[in-house]
Protein backbone atom coordinates (compact mmCIF):
# COMPACT_ATOMS: atom_id res chain seq x y z
CA UNK A 1 0.00 0.00 0.00
CA UNK A 2 1.31 3.27 -1.02
CA UNK A 3 0.07 6.89 0.32
CA UNK A 4 1.13 10.18 -0.79
CA UNK A 5 3.21 12.46 1.70
CA UNK A 6 3.21 16.38 1.60
CA UNK A 7 6.41 18.48 2.32
CA UNK A 8 6.90 22.06 3.09
CA UNK A 9 8.21 24.42 5.04
CA UNK A 10 6.38 26.43 7.53
CA UNK A 11 7.77 30.16 8.37
CA UNK A 12 10.26 29.43 10.73
CA UNK A 13 11.81 27.30 7.69
CA UNK A 14 11.06 23.76 9.57
CA UNK A 15 10.71 20.40 7.13
CA UNK A 16 7.34 19.59 7.60
CA UNK A 17 5.28 16.21 6.52
CA UNK A 18 1.57 16.42 6.04
CA UNK A 19 -0.05 12.46 6.73
CA UNK A 20 -3.82 11.45 5.66
CA UNK A 21 -5.65 10.40 8.05
CA UNK A 22 -5.67 6.39 8.70
CA UNK A 23 -8.64 4.58 6.80
CA UNK A 24 -11.11 3.13 9.64
CA UNK A 25 -12.96 -0.03 8.84
CA UNK A 26 -16.27 1.35 10.77
CA UNK A 27 -18.29 3.48 9.37
CA UNK A 28 -17.76 7.06 10.41
CA UNK A 29 -21.06 8.67 12.34
CA UNK A 30 -23.00 11.36 10.60
CA UNK A 31 -23.33 14.91 11.55
CA UNK A 32 -25.85 16.79 12.23
CA UNK A 33 -27.16 18.96 9.65
CA UNK A 34 -26.73 22.45 12.28
CA UNK A 35 -23.35 21.50 13.50
CA UNK A 36 -22.01 21.09 9.75
CA UNK A 37 -23.41 24.49 8.82
CA UNK A 38 -21.49 26.01 12.06
CA UNK A 39 -18.15 24.64 11.04
CA UNK A 40 -18.34 26.14 7.55
CA UNK A 41 -19.16 29.11 8.71
CA UNK A 42 -16.49 29.00 11.41
CA UNK A 43 -14.18 28.20 8.33
CA UNK A 44 -15.05 31.08 6.41
CA UNK A 45 -15.41 28.31 3.49
CA UNK A 46 -12.90 28.11 0.45
CA UNK A 47 -11.10 31.28 -0.67
CA UNK A 48 -13.04 32.57 -3.29
CA UNK A 49 -11.21 36.14 -3.45
CA UNK A 50 -9.57 37.17 -7.64
CA UNK A 51 -6.38 35.38 -6.67
CA UNK A 52 -8.78 31.72 -6.93
CA UNK A 53 -10.70 33.12 -9.42
CA UNK A 54 -10.65 31.98 -13.58
CA UNK A 55 -7.95 33.90 -15.02
CA UNK A 56 -8.72 33.04 -18.57
CA UNK A 57 -11.24 35.64 -19.40
CA UNK A 58 -10.93 38.36 -20.80
CA UNK A 59 -8.70 41.29 -20.00
CA UNK A 60 -9.99 44.71 -19.28
CA UNK A 61 -9.16 48.21 -20.43
CA UNK A 62 -8.88 50.37 -17.68
CA UNK A 63 -8.26 53.71 -19.92
CA UNK A 64 -12.09 55.02 -20.42
CA UNK A 65 -13.19 55.13 -24.32
CA UNK A 66 -13.64 58.71 -25.11
CA UNK A 67 -14.74 61.02 -28.02
CA UNK A 68 -12.89 64.49 -28.92
CA UNK A 69 -13.51 67.84 -30.81
CA UNK A 70 -10.87 70.05 -31.66
CA UNK A 71 -11.48 74.06 -30.75
CA UNK A 72 -11.82 76.40 -33.36
CA UNK A 73 -13.23 80.37 -34.45
CA UNK A 74 -16.80 80.85 -35.69
CA UNK A 75 -19.70 82.64 -35.03
CA UNK A 76 -22.26 82.13 -32.11
CA UNK A 77 -25.58 83.58 -31.84
CA UNK A 78 -28.04 84.95 -28.79
CA UNK A 79 -30.73 83.12 -28.45
CA UNK A 80 -33.80 83.38 -26.57
CA UNK A 81 -35.37 80.02 -26.41
CA UNK A 82 -39.32 78.86 -24.92
CA UNK A 83 -41.58 76.81 -25.90
CA UNK A 84 -45.28 76.66 -27.76
CA UNK A 85 -47.65 75.40 -30.02
CA UNK A 86 -48.54 76.20 -33.34
CA UNK A 87 -51.38 77.67 -33.97
CA UNK A 88 -53.13 79.62 -37.21
CA UNK A 89 -54.57 82.75 -37.43
CA UNK A 90 -57.53 82.29 -38.63
CA UNK A 91 -59.62 79.72 -37.66
CA UNK A 92 -63.25 78.63 -37.08
CA UNK A 93 -65.18 76.26 -35.30
CA UNK A 94 -68.65 76.05 -36.57
CA UNK A 95 -71.46 75.18 -34.44
CA UNK A 96 -75.10 74.86 -35.89
CA UNK A 97 -77.18 77.55 -34.93
CA UNK A 98 -80.22 75.32 -34.95
CA UNK A 99 -81.21 71.77 -33.95
CA UNK A 100 -81.75 69.51 -36.76
CA UNK A 101 -80.75 65.82 -38.36
CA UNK A 102 -77.93 65.53 -40.66
CA UNK A 103 -79.38 65.09 -44.37
CA UNK A 104 -75.70 65.86 -46.38
CA UNK A 105 -72.42 66.11 -45.56
CA UNK A 106 -70.85 68.28 -48.51
CA UNK A 107 -66.97 68.27 -47.07
CA UNK A 108 -64.29 66.28 -45.75
CA UNK A 109 -61.48 66.73 -43.46
CA UNK A 110 -58.62 67.87 -45.65
CA UNK A 111 -60.36 69.43 -48.59
CA UNK A 112 -59.38 73.14 -49.20
CA UNK A 113 -63.06 75.67 -49.02
CA UNK A 114 -63.76 78.91 -49.32
CA UNK A 115 -66.04 81.12 -47.79
CA UNK A 116 -69.35 81.16 -47.99
CA UNK A 117 -69.50 77.17 -49.10
CA UNK A 118 -72.50 74.80 -47.63
CA UNK A 119 -70.31 72.15 -45.59
CA UNK A 120 -73.59 70.09 -44.57
CA UNK A 121 -77.17 70.57 -44.42
CA UNK A 122 -79.66 69.88 -41.74
CA UNK A 123 -83.55 69.05 -41.53
CA UNK A 124 -85.77 70.71 -39.34
CA UNK A 125 -89.39 70.35 -39.21
CA UNK A 126 -90.69 73.09 -37.25
CA UNK A 127 -88.06 75.63 -39.43
CA UNK A 128 -89.70 74.36 -42.40
CA UNK A 129 -93.16 75.23 -41.55
CA UNK A 130 -92.36 78.20 -40.33
CA UNK A 131 -91.31 79.26 -43.86
CA UNK A 132 -94.24 77.90 -45.16
CA UNK A 133 -96.90 79.27 -42.40
CA UNK A 134 -94.57 82.92 -43.41
CA UNK A 135 -95.13 82.34 -46.73
CA UNK A 136 -98.90 82.07 -46.81
CA UNK A 137 -99.53 85.08 -44.55
CA UNK A 138 -97.41 87.56 -46.89
CA UNK A 139 -99.86 86.46 -49.89
CA UNK A 140 -103.16 86.74 -47.83
CA UNK A 141 -101.23 90.07 -47.19
CA UNK A 142 -100.90 91.14 -50.31
CA UNK A 143 -103.89 89.98 -51.05
CA UNK A 144 -105.95 92.04 -48.68
CA UNK A 145 -104.25 95.22 -49.51
CA UNK A 146 -104.49 94.85 -52.60
CA UNK A 147 -108.76 94.59 -52.03
CA UNK A 148 -109.07 97.19 -49.31
CA UNK A 149 -106.80 99.96 -51.89
CA UNK A 150 -109.65 99.37 -54.49
CA UNK A 151 -112.43 100.47 -51.73
CA UNK A 152 -110.35 102.82 -50.76
CA UNK A 153 -110.23 104.70 -54.20
CA UNK A 154 -114.37 104.09 -54.31
CA UNK A 155 -114.70 105.97 -50.92
CA UNK A 156 -115.62 102.55 -49.09
CA UNK A 157 -113.12 102.58 -47.03
CA UNK A 158 -111.35 105.12 -44.50
CA UNK A 159 -107.56 106.05 -45.10
CA UNK A 160 -107.29 103.80 -41.50
CA UNK A 161 -108.55 100.74 -42.86
CA UNK A 162 -106.10 101.19 -45.84
CA UNK A 163 -103.13 102.03 -44.02
CA UNK A 164 -104.02 99.03 -41.58
CA UNK A 165 -103.53 96.88 -44.41
CA UNK A 166 -100.30 98.27 -45.78
CA UNK A 167 -99.24 97.71 -41.91
CA UNK A 168 -100.15 93.95 -42.34
CA UNK A 169 -98.33 93.81 -45.10
CA UNK A 170 -94.99 95.30 -44.12
CA UNK A 171 -95.08 92.53 -41.33
CA UNK A 172 -95.90 89.44 -43.57
CA UNK A 173 -92.59 90.51 -45.67
CA UNK A 174 -90.54 91.20 -42.41
CA UNK A 175 -92.21 87.78 -41.04
CA UNK A 176 -91.01 85.95 -44.23
CA UNK A 177 -87.40 87.03 -44.41
CA UNK A 178 -87.10 86.08 -40.49
CA UNK A 179 -88.37 82.84 -41.46
CA UNK A 180 -85.95 82.16 -44.66
CA UNK A 181 -82.95 82.97 -42.02
CA UNK A 182 -83.87 80.57 -39.74
CA UNK A 183 -84.11 78.40 -42.31
CA UNK A 184 -80.68 79.50 -43.29
CA UNK A 185 -79.35 78.08 -39.57
CA UNK A 186 -79.97 74.66 -40.74
CA UNK A 187 -76.95 74.82 -43.72
CA UNK A 188 -73.58 75.03 -41.79
CA UNK A 189 -71.70 77.17 -44.31
CA UNK A 190 -67.92 78.26 -43.88
CA UNK A 191 -66.95 82.06 -42.60
CA UNK A 192 -63.19 81.96 -44.16
CA UNK A 193 -61.32 80.49 -46.72
CA UNK A 194 -59.26 77.58 -45.60
CA UNK A 195 -58.81 73.80 -45.09
CA UNK A 196 -61.25 71.95 -43.29
CA UNK A 197 -59.24 69.87 -40.49
CA UNK A 198 -62.59 68.56 -38.27
CA UNK A 199 -65.53 66.74 -39.19
CA UNK A 200 -67.73 65.65 -35.97
CA UNK A 201 -70.97 65.12 -38.12
CA UNK A 202 -72.49 62.08 -38.84
CA UNK A 203 -75.50 61.33 -41.39
CA UNK A 204 -78.74 60.86 -39.72
CA UNK A 205 -77.73 62.32 -36.46
CA UNK A 206 -79.29 65.46 -34.86
CA UNK A 207 -76.72 67.83 -34.64
CA UNK A 208 -77.07 71.28 -32.64
CA UNK A 209 -75.15 72.77 -29.93
CA UNK A 210 -71.99 71.15 -30.68
CA UNK A 211 -68.95 71.87 -32.92
CA UNK A 212 -69.71 70.34 -36.47
CA UNK A 213 -66.44 71.47 -38.35
CA UNK A 214 -63.28 73.45 -37.97
CA UNK A 215 -61.83 75.36 -40.81
CA UNK A 216 -57.50 76.50 -40.50
CA UNK A 217 -56.16 78.67 -42.84
CA UNK A 218 -52.59 76.93 -43.19
CA UNK A 219 -51.09 79.48 -44.74
CA UNK A 220 -51.03 81.85 -41.50
CA UNK A 221 -49.78 79.91 -39.19
CA UNK A 222 -48.01 81.29 -35.29
CA UNK A 223 -46.58 80.83 -32.44
CA UNK A 224 -47.33 82.84 -29.72
CA UNK A 225 -44.28 82.32 -26.62
CA UNK A 226 -44.19 84.59 -23.34
CA UNK A 227 -41.20 85.41 -22.06
CA UNK A 228 -39.60 87.14 -19.31
CA UNK A 229 -39.77 90.76 -18.45
CA UNK A 230 -35.82 91.00 -18.48
CA UNK A 231 -35.48 89.63 -21.86
CA UNK A 232 -38.26 92.61 -23.41
CA UNK A 233 -35.70 95.35 -23.80
CA UNK A 234 -33.47 92.69 -26.28
CA UNK A 235 -36.68 92.09 -28.32
CA UNK A 236 -37.93 93.70 -31.36
CA UNK A 237 -40.03 93.42 -34.03
CA UNK A 238 -38.75 91.63 -37.17
CA UNK A 239 -36.11 89.37 -35.86
CA UNK A 240 -35.29 85.94 -36.97
CA UNK A 241 -36.35 83.16 -35.12
CA UNK A 242 -36.14 79.11 -35.70
CA UNK A 243 -39.18 76.82 -35.11
CA UNK A 244 -37.92 73.49 -34.18
CA UNK A 245 -40.33 70.68 -33.36
CA UNK A 246 -39.58 69.02 -29.81
CA UNK A 247 -40.33 65.88 -31.53
CA UNK A 248 -37.90 65.61 -34.59
CA UNK A 249 -34.38 67.69 -34.39
CA UNK A 250 -34.29 67.59 -38.26
CA UNK A 251 -37.89 69.54 -38.40
CA UNK A 252 -36.86 73.24 -38.78
CA UNK A 253 -38.73 75.85 -40.19
CA UNK A 254 -37.59 79.91 -39.92
CA UNK A 255 -39.91 82.60 -38.73
CA UNK A 256 -39.89 86.29 -37.43
CA UNK A 257 -41.14 88.66 -34.71
CA UNK A 258 -43.97 89.88 -35.55
CA UNK A 259 -45.73 91.69 -32.51
CA UNK A 260 -44.90 92.55 -29.05
CA UNK A 261 -47.04 92.94 -26.29
CA UNK A 262 -46.84 96.17 -24.90
CA UNK A 263 -47.72 95.35 -21.62
CA UNK A 264 -46.05 92.67 -18.87
CA UNK A 265 -48.39 90.20 -16.79
CA UNK A 266 -47.82 91.17 -13.42
CA UNK A 267 -49.21 87.71 -11.97
CA UNK A 268 -46.30 85.69 -14.22
CA UNK A 269 -43.86 88.63 -15.05
CA UNK A 270 -44.11 87.79 -18.64
CA UNK A 271 -44.44 89.36 -22.06
CA UNK A 272 -46.73 87.99 -24.92
CA UNK A 273 -44.26 87.45 -28.17
CA UNK A 274 -46.24 86.48 -31.27
CA UNK A 275 -43.76 85.02 -34.17
CA UNK A 276 -44.94 83.88 -37.70
CA UNK A 277 -43.88 81.02 -39.90
CA UNK A 278 -42.30 81.26 -42.87
CA UNK A 279 -43.39 77.76 -44.33
CA UNK A 280 -44.61 78.27 -47.09
CA UNK A 281 -44.43 74.00 -47.86
CA UNK A 282 -46.57 73.76 -44.57
CA UNK A 283 -43.81 71.19 -42.93
CA UNK A 284 -45.59 72.23 -39.12
CA UNK A 285 -49.44 71.53 -38.90
CA UNK A 286 -51.25 73.51 -35.98
CA UNK A 287 -51.62 71.55 -32.52
CA UNK A 288 -47.87 70.72 -32.92
CA UNK A 289 -45.51 71.43 -29.88
CA UNK A 290 -42.51 73.29 -31.26
CA UNK A 291 -38.80 75.27 -29.38
CA UNK A 292 -38.51 78.87 -30.47
CA UNK A 293 -35.24 80.67 -30.57
CA UNK A 294 -34.95 84.04 -31.81
CA UNK A 295 -31.68 85.86 -32.18
CA UNK A 296 -31.31 89.02 -30.10
CA UNK A 297 -27.80 89.46 -31.12
CA UNK A 298 -24.48 87.31 -32.80
CA UNK A 299 -20.65 87.51 -32.57
CA UNK A 300 -18.94 86.69 -35.00
CA UNK A 301 -15.08 84.90 -35.23
CA UNK A 302 -14.75 84.07 -32.06
CA UNK A 303 -13.41 81.54 -30.17
CA UNK A 304 -15.96 78.69 -29.94
CA UNK A 305 -16.59 75.62 -28.14
CA UNK A 306 -19.30 72.61 -28.20
CA UNK A 307 -22.22 72.44 -26.09
CA UNK A 308 -22.52 69.27 -25.18
CA UNK A 309 -18.38 69.36 -24.07
CA UNK A 310 -19.58 71.78 -21.52
CA UNK A 311 -20.45 70.32 -17.84
CA UNK A 312 -21.06 72.37 -14.87
CA UNK A 313 -19.61 71.31 -11.30
CA UNK A 314 -20.46 73.13 -8.48
CA UNK A 315 -22.21 75.56 -10.99
CA UNK A 316 -19.27 76.60 -12.28
CA UNK A 317 -19.45 75.72 -16.09
CA UNK A 318 -15.81 73.65 -16.72
CA UNK A 319 -14.37 71.02 -19.65
CA UNK A 320 -11.72 68.20 -20.06
CA UNK A 321 -8.57 68.72 -22.15
CA UNK A 322 -6.99 66.05 -23.21
CA UNK A 323 -2.53 66.07 -23.92
CA UNK A 324 -0.65 63.55 -24.84
CA UNK A 325 1.61 63.48 -21.28
CA UNK A 326 3.93 60.95 -21.03
CA UNK A 327 5.47 62.02 -17.33
CA UNK A 328 1.84 62.18 -15.98
CA UNK A 329 1.90 58.32 -16.95
CA UNK A 330 5.45 57.37 -15.59
CA UNK A 331 4.80 59.05 -12.31
CA UNK A 332 1.23 57.27 -12.09
CA UNK A 333 2.85 53.90 -12.75
CA UNK A 334 5.23 54.06 -10.04
CA UNK A 335 2.55 55.47 -7.92
CA UNK A 336 0.52 52.49 -8.33
CA UNK A 337 3.97 50.33 -7.88
CA UNK A 338 4.26 51.43 -4.78
CA UNK A 339 1.24 51.19 -3.57
CA UNK A 340 0.97 47.41 -4.64
CA UNK A 341 4.40 46.77 -2.49
CA UNK A 342 2.50 48.11 0.81
CA UNK A 343 -0.20 46.35 0.44
CA UNK A 344 -0.22 42.66 2.76
CA UNK A 345 0.24 39.69 0.85
CA UNK A 346 -2.25 37.22 0.76
CA UNK A 347 -1.64 33.69 1.07
CA UNK A 348 -2.73 30.59 -0.33
CA UNK A 349 -5.57 28.43 1.28
CA UNK A 350 -3.97 25.73 2.97
CA UNK A 351 -0.57 25.56 1.44
CA UNK A 352 1.47 28.16 4.06
CA UNK A 353 2.65 29.99 0.67
CA UNK A 354 2.38 33.55 -0.24
CA UNK A 355 1.03 33.73 -3.19
CA UNK A 356 2.43 35.27 -6.47
CA UNK A 357 1.18 39.07 -7.40
CA UNK A 358 -0.92 39.51 -10.63
CA UNK A 359 1.07 39.74 -13.96
CA UNK A 360 1.17 43.87 -14.99
CA UNK A 361 -1.09 44.82 -17.89
CA UNK A 362 1.13 46.94 -19.98
CA UNK A 363 -1.14 49.79 -21.83
CA UNK A 364 -0.19 50.40 -25.42
CA UNK A 365 -0.29 53.34 -27.54
CA UNK A 366 0.08 57.18 -26.97
CA UNK A 367 -0.17 58.75 -23.33
CA UNK A 368 -3.34 61.00 -23.08
CA UNK A 369 -4.73 62.34 -20.31
CA UNK A 370 -7.43 64.50 -19.34
CA UNK A 371 -7.02 67.82 -17.75
CA UNK A 372 -10.46 69.19 -15.83
CA UNK A 373 -10.64 72.85 -16.72
CA UNK A 374 -12.35 75.47 -15.43
CA UNK A 375 -14.13 78.03 -18.84
CA UNK A 376 -15.62 81.37 -18.72
CA UNK A 377 -18.41 81.40 -21.11
CA UNK A 378 -19.94 83.92 -23.30
CA UNK A 379 -22.97 83.92 -25.43
CA UNK A 380 -24.53 80.47 -25.56
CA UNK A 381 -25.68 79.13 -29.36
CA UNK A 382 -27.41 76.19 -29.93
CA UNK A 383 -24.79 73.71 -30.66
CA UNK A 384 -21.50 75.84 -29.68
CA UNK A 385 -21.24 78.91 -26.67
CA UNK A 386 -18.47 81.51 -27.18
CA UNK A 387 -15.74 80.88 -25.06
CA UNK A 388 -14.25 83.85 -23.51
CA UNK A 389 -11.38 82.21 -20.88
CA UNK A 390 -9.90 78.45 -20.67
CA UNK A 391 -8.02 76.02 -23.34
CA UNK A 392 -6.50 77.87 -26.50
CA UNK A 393 -7.28 77.37 -29.88
CA UNK A 394 -6.99 73.62 -31.46
CA UNK A 395 -7.15 72.31 -27.70
CA UNK A 396 -8.98 68.87 -27.92
CA UNK A 397 -12.10 68.44 -25.61
CA UNK A 398 -13.94 65.50 -24.80
CA UNK A 399 -17.32 65.42 -25.90
CA UNK A 400 -18.65 61.91 -25.52
CA UNK A 401 -17.46 60.58 -21.84
CA UNK A 402 -16.78 62.49 -19.58
CA UNK A 403 -19.62 61.34 -17.52
CA UNK A 404 -18.12 60.47 -14.24
CA UNK A 405 -14.18 60.83 -15.05
CA UNK A 406 -11.87 61.84 -12.60
CA UNK A 407 -9.23 64.55 -12.99
CA UNK A 408 -5.67 63.34 -14.63
CA UNK A 409 -7.21 60.25 -15.75
CA UNK A 410 -5.41 58.13 -18.97
CA UNK A 411 -8.40 57.71 -21.61
CA UNK A 412 -7.91 56.24 -25.19
CA UNK A 413 -9.37 57.07 -28.54
CA UNK A 414 -10.90 54.48 -30.97
CA UNK A 415 -8.16 54.34 -32.98
CA UNK A 416 -5.89 53.62 -30.38
CA UNK A 417 -4.56 50.17 -30.12
CA UNK A 418 -6.05 48.02 -27.12
CA UNK A 419 -4.95 46.08 -24.51
CA UNK A 420 -3.97 42.20 -24.80
CA UNK A 421 -3.92 40.01 -22.46
CA UNK A 422 -0.57 38.97 -20.77
CA UNK A 423 1.76 36.12 -22.03
CA UNK A 424 1.22 32.99 -19.97
CA UNK A 425 4.35 31.79 -17.92
CA UNK A 426 6.23 29.14 -18.72
CA UNK A 427 6.96 27.31 -15.02
CA UNK A 428 4.46 24.79 -13.95
CA UNK A 429 1.55 24.73 -12.12
CA UNK A 430 3.38 22.53 -9.14
CA UNK A 431 6.20 24.81 -6.99
CA UNK A 432 9.06 23.30 -6.66
CA UNK A 433 8.91 23.57 -2.85
CA UNK A 434 5.93 20.96 -2.94
CA UNK A 435 6.97 17.68 -4.12
CA UNK A 436 5.09 14.39 -4.23
CA UNK A 437 6.50 11.52 -1.91
CA UNK A 438 5.49 8.71 -2.56
CA UNK A 439 6.59 6.01 0.31
CA UNK A 440 6.21 2.67 1.64
CA UNK A 441 3.21 2.12 4.41
CA UNK A 442 5.69 0.04 6.43
CA UNK A 443 8.15 2.55 6.36
CA UNK A 444 5.28 5.70 7.21
CA UNK A 445 3.98 3.44 9.99
CA UNK A 446 7.67 3.61 11.54
CA UNK A 447 7.84 7.29 11.31
CA UNK A 448 4.78 7.34 13.22
CA UNK A 449 5.98 5.31 16.05
CA UNK A 450 9.70 7.06 16.26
Amino acid sequence: MKIRVFTSQNAMGVQVRAYPPPLLDAPMPLLPLSLLTALLACSGGPDMGPDNADSTGPITDPRPLVQVESLGSGAVADLLISNGVVESEAQADLVPEATGTVVAIKAEEGDQVRRGQVLAILENVSLDAGLARAEAELARAQAELERVNGLHGKGAVSDRELQEAKYAERSAVVALKEARGTQGHTRIVSPIDGTVSIRELQYGEVAGGQRAFQVVDLSRLRVVIKLPERDLVRLKVGQEASLVSLYDEDTRVPGHVTRISPTVDAQTGTVRVTVSLDDPGQVLRPGQFVSVRIEVDRHDDVLVLPRRAVFYEEGDPTVFVVTTDPAVCEAKKEEAAEDEEEKPKKKGWGKGNEEAAPPEIEIPGPCRIAHKTPVVLGFEGEDDVEMLEGPGEAAQVIVVGQTGLRDETRVRFADDPKVKAPEPSEEGDTPADKPEVEADAGSDDDEQEG
